[in-house]
This record gives C-alpha cells, structure tokens and sequence, in this order.
C-alpha cells in the first residue's frame, strides 16, 4: 500500500506543478489564481509523500499537521477562484478577512504538534504509514470551516448552473460534482477518520486539474455547431457540400434560394449546370442576373481518401459593377463622353479582333486647326463647345457605318473606319460651322492624317505614330484636308527615332554647339550685339537643321537640358572673347515657354554668370511673344527676378501674337525685336505706317530699344531707318556665324 500511495501521491505532485507552470505562463487574472492554487496543491501533495514515506511518530505527526495548514490554503485558493470564475469575485475587504481566518486556523494547525489543540495522535494498528488520530474542539472548528467553503463553492457553481446558457453549463457541471465530491468525501472520512485513509488531498489534486481543464480548454460544442449552423444559413455566399458518394451533407439557405432543387440534390448535376470540368478550381458564372465567383474542390482525409466536396458561391456582382464602372470613367473623356485615348485603343483593338476576318480599315486623326488660338480668343468654354459638337458629328457617322472613335488628345479626334469612308468622313469634318451662342457660330477647320492598316497583326501603336505624321504634314499644307501616310514618311519617322534615340549621347559628347548672328546698330553699322543659335553637328548623319530638331525636344521636354547647354556655351563665349579683346558686347539668348514652366530660370542663368564669371547685363534673354499666352503671372515673376538680377529682357517676335499691345503694358522688358514680316513695304505707308511708327515710338518712350530681326534687303534697312529702329539683325548684314567666323566678322566691321 505504501508503494501505491507514494506513486499516486508522486504523480499528483507532478500534475499539480505542471498545470500550476502552464497557467503561470498565461497573463489572465484567473490564470494566476489558478497558478497559485496549483502550487498549494502541489505543496500540500508533498506534505502528504513526506507524511507516507516517513517512520518517525513525531515526524508523522508534524507533516500531518502542515498538510491541514496546505489545505487551508488550496481551499482558499479554489474558493477565490470559483468566485472569479462565476465572475463574482473577492473584494479585498472580503478577501482580508477569509485569509486572516485561513491564517489563524493554519497556525493552530502548525503549532498542533506542540500544544495538541486540534489532534492527538497514535500509531495506526494495521497502515504502519498512517496515524490514529483524535480529534478535538479546533479540529472541528476546521472541519466547519472547511465545509463551510465547500458548500459556498457548491452553492455558486449551482446558481451559475441555473443562471447561464445552456451551452456553457458543461464547464460548470464538472465543477459542481467536483465540489460536492470532495464535500462528500471530507464528510466521509470526518465521520470514520481511522478506519480508512484519507484520500481528501487527492481529490483537491484532481480538483485543480479540473478546473484547469474547464477554464483554459472548455469547448462547449453545441454552441459552435449552433452558430456554425446559424452563421452558414445567414451568410451571403451561398455553400454547399457533398458526401463521398455526391449526396448533399450541408446546404445553406442561401444556396437553396439560388438554385432549384433538381440542380443542388447531387454533385453530377450541379457541376453540369455549372459546366464545371472534374478537379477543384475557380470560375466565375452568371447565375440569376448576378455574377458568381464559384470556388469548389474535394475534402480530403491524412490518407488523400475523399470525403466530401464543397463548393462557395461568391455573390461578386456589385463588385464587377463597381470595376466596371470605375474601368468606364479609366476609359472615357469626361468633356465630351468619347473614348479617351486609353479607351480608344482598348475598343480599337478588340473591334479588330472581332473583325479579323474582314480587311480595309484606315485610322484616322483629326486635329483641330488652331485649337489653342481658339481657347485664347473666345475662351475655353467655346473650346470646349467646339469639341463637344464635334463629338457628336462622330456619334453621327457611328450609327450610320461601323467605327470606333476617341478623343484621344487636346485637339485632337481618332478614329478606326472602313477605308471606302475616309474620304467621307475627312470631307464633312474638314470645314465646319460650329454654333456656341444663339445666332452665333464659329468656323473651325480640321486637318486629316490617315493610314491604312495593312497588317491588323501589328499593334495599333504602329500605326497610331503614322497617322499623326500625316496629319502634321497635312497642317503644314493648308490646301489639303486629308493626307495619307506613305512609306516616303517612314524615312523620317526612324529619322525622328533616330533624332531622339540620339540626343542625350550628342549633348554629353558636345554635338551640340552655337553659331553667333551679328546685330548692327544703323547709326554706326558697328556689331552691337549677337544672338546665340543652336546648333547640332552628328558625326553621321551631319548638320542636323533646328527646324528639325528644336519641335521634337520642344514635344518631349528635352529642350530644357539643351537650352541650359545653349546658355552655358554662350556666356563661355561671350566671356572668351571679352578676355581676347575682340568682342565685349551682349550675347542673346532664347528661353522658350517650356523653359518657364519647367525649371527656375533667374537660379539657373545666375548660376551660369556666377560659374563663368561674367556680367549678367552681357546676357540679354529673349522671350517669344506667344509664351506669354499662358501662365502669364508665372511669366511676369520670372521676368521680374531675373530684371532684379542684372538681366536684359527682350521680347521676341513682337506683333506676331494677339495682344502685342497688351504686352508692352503687363510685361517688364528692355528690348522689343520686331520681324521684318510686320514691317514690309506694303505696311509703312498710309495708316499702317502711322500704327508701326507708333509702337515704335511708344517702345522708345519706355526706355526701350528696337531691334528688326529678318533684314535681307537694302529697302528692310531703309524702312527699319525711316520707321526708327535702333538694331538690325538679318542676312542682309550676316547669316548665323561659326565662332571664328564671328570674330573675323566683328574684326571686320570696328570701323
């Protein structure tokens, strides 16, 4: 017998300090309650293998009388715990005063072997490892006591029983035969104490893993299946699943309302409805009006054995609307309702696929001509008018032949058409009269560059760049309002490729150069001035001409980085040849719109006359006329600064814009350049000649001086005498210079 109380008494030990560590670990105020009642416990099992294994009478009697005090305390424990349990738990009053009166019976009980208050003891007739014992007044007193927890924790865990749902009450049921065990079993043995031994400890043991087992791993399945239950039938994707042999195990509400029972009753059916192959997967289906996203597959076990199949019904419809929606606003022109540009390629494409088979399709551009003219003189609204009946004119032939079409730039409309209506098309879009006001309209004429699609294989990209090269051709040929692509363009679309494939490799490697144009003055025909002109030198393909090059940097930006190039060549120039004595006059430089909005010009070019050390008067900056059409405040701030800075101003191609006059009274300047064009023959006589003579003189008046640029002739430098100009530049006096040219030029002309 000794032997088998030593193992039990030895595992429950074990158990009580394992539970005692795992609830320790965890940061609940119950787990550490818990923790606490499993070290008592597991204290008081150690008393009780020391009181077993021990033959020493006094010992016994010692080791008896501490696990009273161990019990104490466990019951303390358990009790606290159960109130925290039922989520009633201790005050601190409460729990001061329980613990006082577990101390002094504890200490009754401790000091026992002294005073013999609570037992007297004797050795056991028949359980050598066992004491008699004969209980007195406080061992009573302990046993109440004791009880008296007993029943509370009885007493709570029963209310709770009765209190909470049905579905918890199992957590609880294990609890209260726990504790009316242990009550039964403190009765048992108070009432025959020697004649068995005392297995109380034990079940306070086996209590604690209890209730270990019921706070932290209680599951209470009915419960979960319940809600499963509910949660399924009220979740908006529809679910279905099948048994091994494609019988139907579960069926959401959701699945039934979505389809007939003839199709749900057997996993064959269901999947030849869907037209689903065998194998999981997921497909999307038009059920109802609505569009289902289907996830379905087999269930199988550790052995790969199918049990089951399942199948969810994702109800996605008002997400594809949404994406559809959000797709078509990706797609359209807001002004006009149209394809954008993005659209028409999508629509172009797939039209094409559609009609693979069928051959002679042309896509068309069609840009408006002076569209930015028309927004500056009659404003944007009326642009936007223009465009917007010009969408409808579209509209118009859509219904009337097959066609895709877009507004697929500013000014700009594509379309994709048969061939056999190009000419139609191009005819009735080439001069219209666009009405904006009642009883008001307005002209506008397009220009139409076409190309035919000879291989649909190609992408559209391919021919897109085609078809607006011939529409670039056609708005340089006002007489024609539709042009064709031909391959003689090809040349120059791999030349333009080329062209900017090529230009950061020629500005690292100084292709790029200046060529100086002398300015005269007319009263002493001395070299006065010089504007600095760009140039680019390829090692193959030679001398490149500005005209070609400066729109394809101006269309993609690149014109920013030579024009800083530009800038920095010309004031190392002007500052050489001030050093060599030859020349110390300004030197002209162009800043374009795209300049002013790209960059911070007055930091850049003042760091170019810091760099090279020279006179920011000695740069005289040239702006054109038409890039103060827009951003106009933006302009007059740069101007300003770069005035403040040291700079000359001068106002390129004066009288060739809309509001000449408008600008000589907002923007800051010192020098006006008139064309040639704007003062020829047939404009100095009569009241032209009295409006130019003008000007001239209002220049003058503001302390500004007149330079005539496009002098060629004898009668350009006797009107530019007789109308008061102060410079002349043209090829009259000199075409643009090589460096070396220019300064044997300027050599030349001293006196």
């Amino acid at each position: 017998m000794r032997i088998l109380f030593t193992t039990v008494t030895i595992i429950s030990l074990a158990l009580a300090l394992i539970y005692g560590s795992l609830s320790a670990s965890r940061k609940s105020r119950q787990a550490r309650l818990l923790a606490w009642t499993s070290f008592c416990c597991a204290a008081l099992m150690a008393l009780y293998l020391c009181y077993i294994t021990v033959d020493s009478i006094r010992l016994k009697e010692v080791f008896y009388s501490l696990q009273f005090a161990a019990i104490d305390w466990t019951m303390f424990s358990m009790f606290a715990l159960i109130r925290e349990s039922v989520e009633k738990p201790l005050t601190r009053t409460s729990i001061a005063i329980l613990a006082i009166i577990f101390l002094i019976d504890s200490a009754i009980f401790i000091s026992n072997p002294i005073n013999g208050f609570a037992f007297d003891f004797a050795p056991h007739p028949v359980y050598d490892m066992f004491l008699v014992t004969s209980p007195k007044l406080f061992c009573f007193v302990h046993y109440a006591l004791r009880f008296s927890v007993c029943a509370f924790m009885v007493y709570y865990v029963t209310h709770r029983v009765f209190t909470i749902s049905k579905f918890y009450r199992g957590r609880y049921n294990i609890a209260f035969i726990l504790f009316l065990a242990i009550l039964v079993c403190n009765i048992y043995f108070l009432i025959e104490p020697n004649k068995r031994p005392d297995v109380t400890s034990f079940m306070i043991t086996a209590g604690v893993v209890v209730l270990y087992y019921s706070i932290f791993y209680f599951s209470p399945n009915g419960l979960i299946r319940k809600v499963q239950l509910y949660v399924n039938d009220n979740i908006s994707d529809a679910t279905i699943i099948y048994d091994y042999k494609g019988d139907v195990l579960r069926i959401n509400k959701k699945a039934k309302s979505l389809l007939e029972d003839n199709v749900w009753e057997n996993v064959d059916n269901l999947c030849s409805y869907l037209g689903f192959p065998e194998g999981e997967g997921k497909y999307k289906k038009k059920i109802k009006g609505g569009q289902y996203e289907i996830l379905y597959g087999p269930v199988k076990d550790e052995k790969e054995n199918h049990i089951a199949t399942f199948f969810i019904f994702y109800d996605v419809t008002k997400m594809e609307e949404q994406i559809e929606r959000e797709h078509k606003i990706a797609i359209t022109d807001p002004l006009t309702g149209a394809y954008n540009r993005k659209g028409f390629f999508e629509a172009a494409n797939d039209f094409l696929y559609r009609n693979e088979s069928q051959a002679g399709f042309a896509l068309v551009i069609s840009g408006i001509c002076g569209f930015k003219a028309i927004n500056a003189s009659y404003g944007t609204k009326v642009g936007d008018k223009v465009l917007r009946f010009i969408e409808h004119c579209y509209h118009d032939y859509h219904h009337s032949y097959p066609m895709i079409y877009g507004r697929t730039s500013e000014g700009k409309f594509s379309a994709l058409v048969p061939f056999d209506y190009v000419d139609e098309l191009s005819s009735d879009l080439t001069s219209i009269d666009v009405p904006i006001d009642k009883d008001v309209d307005i002209h506008v004429d397009m220009a139409h560059g076409f190309v035919v699609l000879d291989d649909i294989a190609k992408p559209l990209d391919h021919y897109y760049e085609r078809a607006l090269l011939a529409l670039a051709e056609c708005k340089k040929n006002s007489v024609m309002g539709a042009l064709e692509y031909s391959y003689e363009m090809e040349e120059q679309v791999k030349r333009r490729q080329l062209l900017v494939a090529e230009m950061h490799n020629a500005l690292r490697e100084g292709q790029f150069y200046i060529e100086l144009q002398p300015q005269i003055e007319l009263m002493t025909r001395k070299v006065t001035g010089a504007e600095a002109l760009a140039r680019w030198q390829h090692p193959k393909l030679g001398r490149i001409s500005p005209a070609e090059f400066v729109p394809i940097f101006e269309e993609n930006g690149f014109v920013v980085n030579l024009d800083v190039y530009i800038w920095e060549l010309a004031a190392k120039t002007a500052r050489e040849l001030s050093d060599k004595g030859i020349y110390s006059g300004p030197v002209s430089i162009n800043v374009s719109q795209i300049d002013i909005m790209g960059m911070d010009i007055a930091a850049t070019l003042e760091r170019i006359v810091t760099e090279v050390d020279i006179d920011p008067s000695r740069i005289h900056v040239e702006i054109t006329e038409s890039a103060c059409a827009q951003k106009r405040d933006t302009l007059i701030r740069t101007m300003d600064l770069l005035r403040q800075k040291g700079f000359v101003l001068e106002i390129d191609d004066f009288g060739s814009g809309y509001s000449s006059l408008n600008a000589l009274m907002k923007l800051p300047f010192d020098v006006i350049k008139l064309d040639m064009a704007f003062m020829k023959e047939s404009n100095i006589d009569g009241k032209n000649g009295i409006i130019i003579s003008s000007i001239v003189d209002m220049i003058h008046a503001l302390q500004a001086q007149v330079i005539v640029e496009g002098v060629e002739t004898e009668a350009n430098v006797e009107n530019t005498v007789r109308l008061g100009g102060d410079i002349v530049q043209g090829y009259y006096f000199s075409r643009p210079l090589s460096i070396d040219s220019f300064v044997e030029y300027v050599k030349s002309h001293r006196h």
